[in-house]
């Protein structure tokens, strides 16, 4: 008999942890809803600040001071260019300018003396043109000495490359030793939270997908989220008849700049049967749901699925019918069938 009681207890507390179980599956009901149609298409994540850093100068990078992925801040040193070169020649420019410097003072000095000598009817005038002329190339000369010297010294700042703002270290395209050249890309730079989605819209769904202005996107499978400003550039590809679409004010979280997303651009409204996106189970080729039973039970059914509406859900193509609640937590669904 105690055997018994025992067995009976037990299945008991079975009973009562699979009906608290059961009631404890979010469910959702399958209805006709008025949802967004959409263009789907891939966008990708971009930066809305981004730079490429390039050489400004010829010589070997002696300092590679972050790598891909670091956090700098603004003025921060990323790399080092070997300015010993650059360095002597600025030496050499400086060393010109006081030659030069010299002989204004004598020009102007001799200048002087000719007017006083001129005044005094001791020289001809013609001699004092001569003085003023001598006076002003001297003048000349060492501004443009000035002019040189103040350039070699530019030049010698570029060796020093700084992060231009705050940013993240996309990549770093040379190591310490290589040579850099002028133009030559060095690393790449963006600057975080401010990321933005980029697509293309043929021409033919251009008008419908600026007169709605919505837009959503897709960061990881099944999640859906709206982007609060859609903006169309002005101008069309030649090649590909398409323009270019902007997804921003959006959510960065999940996002990093060159990941590729799933993006679906309003271009009106229809009435479809739409089942929640986390209800979906699919395991390969097969498209399933958690139907749950008028005793509360559930039973996987498998669907056919139609076109994607984001955050409204997916259309039902078969499989179900409107009124019909489905499990919003298919794994817990799955353990309690």
């Amino acid at each position: 008999m105690r055997a018994v009681s025992r067995l009976s207890l037990f299945v008991l507390l079975l009973a009562l942890r699979t009906a608290s179980a059961q009631d404890a599956v979010p469910v959702a009901e399958v209805m006709l809803k008025q949802v967004p149609a959409a263009y789907a298409t891939d966008g990708v994540v971009q930066a809305a600040r981004q730079s490429q850093i390039a050489a400004q100068i010829a010589g070997r990078v002696v300092l590679v001071a972050v790598k891909a992925g670091d956090r700098v801040a603004a003025g921060q040193i990323l790399l080092r260019i070997d300015d010993r070169e650059l360095g002597q020649g600025v030496a050499a420019q400086q060393a010109q300018v006081a030659a030069a410097q010299a002989q204004l003072v004598n020009a102007e000095a001799g200048l002087a003396r000719t007017r006083e000598l001129v005044a005094r009817k001791f020289m001809s005038p013609a001699t004092l043109d001569q003085a003023e002329a001598q006076a002003r190339s001297a003048r000349a000369q060492v501004d443009a000495l000035k002019a040189g010297a103040s350039a070699a010294s530019a030049s010698k700042s570029h060796a020093q490359i700084v992060a231009p703002y705050a940013g993240v270290v996309a990549s770093v395209s040379v190591e310490q030793g290589d040579m850099a050249t002028p133009g030559a890309p060095l690393l790449s730079l963006y600057a975080p939270g401010d990321l933005r989605i980029v697509a293309q819209v043929p021409q033919a769904r251009l008008a419908a997908v600026r007169a709605q202005g919505k837009a959503q996107f897709e960061p990881v499978p099944g999640q859906w989220k709206s982007a609060g400003l859609v903006k169309l550039l002005p101008t069309a590809d030649v090649a590909t008849q398409s323009t270019e679409v902007r997804l921003e004010q959006i959510s960065q979280e999940g996002l990093l700049p060159g990941q590729s997303v799933r993006v679906l651009l309003a271009t009106g409204e229809s009435r479809r049967l739409v089942l929640p996106n986390a209800a979906v189970v699919r395991r390969g080729e097969l498209t399933a749901a958690y139907v749950q039973t008028p005793d509360g039970h559930f039973l996987q059914r498998l669907l056919r699925l139609g076109e994607q509406f984001g955050e409204a859900g997916v259309e039902v193509l078969a499989g179900l019918s409107a009124g019909e609640k489905v499990a919003l937590d298919p794994v817990l669904a799955g353990m309690h069938k």
